[in-house]
C-alpha cells in the first residue's frame, strides 16, 4: 500500500502542491528532494548551514516515515557549486550518518525551484521490519 509522507513542515507546501514529502510503499521510503527552506520562507546565506538543516530537514521526513539516516540506501544530491560544496558536503553528512554508507550521486546544476536554495537531496531508504536486526557491514572488494 502506498502512502504519502507530510510532516508538520511540510504541510503547507502539500496543500499547495500536493507533492509529499515522502512515500512510502511497503518498506520502501522515496523522499522527495528536500531544501531547507525555514518557517519563514527563507534560506540561510551559509553554504553549511543549508546543508546541516536540509539534512535534518530529511531526518525529520524519515522518522515520520519510520525510519532513520540508519535506513538509508541511496542519496541523491543537486549542488548549485558543487566543487566549492563538495570537502563541507562529505563533512556535515558525517554528522547523520554512519557505516554502512548509502550510495550517493551528486550532481551540479546550474539552478533550483527555489531561487535561494543551492542543495537539494532526495533519498531512498528501506525501513527495518519490526522484530528484524539490521545486518552486520559487509565489504566486498575486488
Amino acid at each position: 500500500m502506498r502512502t504519502a509522507i507530510v510532516p508538520p513542515s511540510w504541510a503547507d507546501f502539500y496543500a499547495e502542491t500536493h507533492i509529499p514529502a515522502a512515500v512510502r510503499d511497503g518498506q520502501t521510503i522515496r523522499a522527495t528532494g528536500h531544501t531547507c527552506e525555514t518557517i519563514d520562507h527563507t534560506f540561510a546565506a551559509d553554504i553549511g548551514q543549508q546543508i546541516r538543516d536540509t539534512f535534518a530537514s530529511i531526518a525529520e521526513t524519515l522518522a515520520a516515515s519510520g525510519a532513520s539516516w540508519a535506513d538509508v540506501v541511496e542519496i541523491n544530491s543537486y549542488h548549485v557549486g558543487l566543487r566549492d560544496q563538495a570537502e563541507l558536503m562529505t563533512e556535515i553528512a558525517g554528522e547523520f550518518l554512519a557505516d554502512p554508507y548509502p550510495a550517493w550521486t551528486a550532481v551540479g546544476v546550474t539552478e533550483l525551484y527555489d531561487v535561494d536554495a543551492l542543495i537539494e537531496i532526495s533519498v531512498v531508504a528501506v525501513a527495518p521490519t519490526p522484530g528484524r536486526r539490521r545486518q552486520a557491514v559487509r565489504v566486498v572488494t575486488t
